[in-house]
């Protein structure tokens, strides 16, 4: 995907919220290009989603779960900083809402990234929090474009 200067924007602004009281968790060079790249990523995901009705063709969703796949060592790094700043109270497991459609994603994706862009209203370790979220939608949409079984079937008992 080429940047564009809405992109470019929306990176910068992330940033600065993220970077404004973040504790220096993201001094280190290795720390800051996991935040860079995530941003990225997650920048990119909110354009290709706004940019399709209905299903993406295949070879874009396809292109934008390699594009996440490409991230998952810095959304890892990610998870590693929002278990240190102060404030932030992560989650794991199936407790939450999971989106079962594209259309949810979107809708539950397009709330999160809008909190996550607007400066009045959030802390940086809640921006870290939103990101994460973010991320984790992001994987979401990857695994549902992994290659899985044709002839797979939920109802069939197993032995």
């Amino acid at each position: 995907m080429l940047f564009s200067p809405e992109m470019d924007e929306l990176m910068a602004q992330i940033k600065t919220i993220i970077l404004r009281q973040s504790e220096n968790a993201f001094d280190e060079p290795e720390d800051r290009a996991a935040l860079q790249n995530t941003i990225r990523i997650a920048c990119e995901f909110f354009i290709f989603l706004k940019g399709i009705d209905g299903s993406p063709e295949l070879s874009e969703a396809e292109y934008m779960a390699d594009t996440i796949r490409s991230g998952i060592d810095d959304f890892c790094a990610m998870a590693q900083w929002g278990r240190v700043l102060t404030g932030l109270e992560l989650r794991k497991g199936f407790a939450q809402n999971i989106p079962t459609t594209l259309i949810e994603m979107k809708k539950m994706y397009d709330s999160i990234f809008q909190q996550l862009t607007d400066p009045t209203v959030i802390p940086s370790a809640k921006g870290v929090g939103l990101l994460l979220s973010l991320a984790q939608l992001m994987l979401l949409f990857m695994t549902v474009h992994f290659p899985s079984f044709l002839s797979f079937d939920l109802s069939e008992p197993t032995s």
